[in-house]
């Protein structure tokens, strides 16, 4: 067992537990099911909202996260969380079932900014509050051992938040950025180019960086994919965290270079193309394949040392294996 491992058990060890029980047993399981579908009524069928549109929070949630404010992915948080759960279950289902009163409190402070979001009447709070309510809830109900593996798919819901006046803030920005980052390479590698505001112009002709082409979307999508991936692939929490930051400038990079491959297209002629055709399609041709290859790469030299090691360890493994004696005839 490793050092992390130990200090964990040592810790978990001191908070009081209800029992223990091998595997989820009916009886362990009935009043779980119980508990669970009467906070999923309560977040979904509860009118906690009544002078805002939905009214309940999950009624909310649906209305407030849309392609107006860039944040209409929460909507497929709920599923991605319903599969990393059967995963975290997967990997859990066999570990002996420690109930802990400590999930109580865990739990608590869930539904008390449930509580505090009805009576203020922000919906956001009791978002805020859903990982604790379902940390909480795993802790009491099967123990700490089994909550770790929930830990992230229930954070997971944070990307439902959306945040008041995040896209109108980084949308200027980016599109700011990319218009100057697109103009200067231009210049430099010789084409002929003119610019004014967020607008450049190619030959005479104009082409406007909207705030659609800024990137906001993609690199939401981007952030949530890198956050996965990091999570399930990565072993120490700062690898995690260096590979989920890498997300901003692999999104930033994958979409100049997107942008960018338009004003080409156009200086070679192939204009009505670049603008139509290949500005539609350039984000799952262009953008995706590089943002992931991105972020392959930087996890590759990340783990280099690693990979290194378990491969000259394999090398060594295979020339120590025995030569079977040959038969003389």
């Amino acid at each position: 067992m490793s050092l992390s491992n130990q200090s964990f058990q040592s810790a978990t060890n001191r908070f009081p537990v209800l029992g223990e029980v091998k595997g989820l047993s009916i009886p362990v399981m009935v009043p779980a099911i119980i508990a669970v579908v009467t906070l999923f009524l309560v977040y979904t069928i509860y009118p906690a909202y009544p002078t805002t549109p939905g009214r309940t929070l999950a009624g909310w949630t649906w209305r407030a996260c849309n392609s107006q404010n860039g944040f209409l992915h929460g909507r497929f948080i709920p599923f991605a969380f319903f599969v990393m759960a059967w995963m975290a279950w997967q990997k859990t289902r066999n570990e002996v079932i420690r109930p802990s009163y400590w999930g109580l409190a865990i739990l608590g402070v869930g539904l008390l900014l449930f509580l505090l979001s009805m009576r203020t009447i922000q919906p956001r709070l009791a978002l805020i509050g859903i990982p604790f309510t379902i940390i909480g809830f795993v802790s009491f109900s099967f123990g700490f051992q089994i909550a770790k593996a929930i830990i992230f798919p229930a954070f997971f819901f944070w990307f439902t938040i959306p945040v008041p006046g995040l896209e109108a803030a980084l949308t200027g920005n980016l599109q700011t950025f990319i218009t100057k980052a697109c103009y200067h390479t231009g210049i430099f590698l010789g084409m002929d180019l003119t610019s004014s505001g967020s607008t450049i112009t190619v030959k005479g002709s104009d082409l406007e960086i909207a705030e659609g082409c800024s990137g906001i979307r993609s690199l939401m999508a981007l952030i949530m994919i890198a956050a996965v991936y990091a999570n399930y692939t990565q072993k120490f929490l700062w690898k995690k965290a260096l590979l989920f930051a890498s997300s901003l400038p692999l999104a930033i990079i994958g979409n100049f270079l997107r942008i960018f491959t338009i004003l080409i297209l156009s200086q070679m002629g192939f204009e009505d193309f670049a603008k139509q055709a290949y500005h539609d399609w350039a984000g799952l041709l262009l953008f995706f394949p590089i943002a992931l290859s991105g972020l392959y790469l930087f996890d590759y030299l990340l783990n280099f040392k690693e990979r290194r090691t378990s491969k000259v360890k394999r090398s060594i493994q295979k020339t120590k294996k025995p030569v079977k004696d040959s038969v003389p005839l």
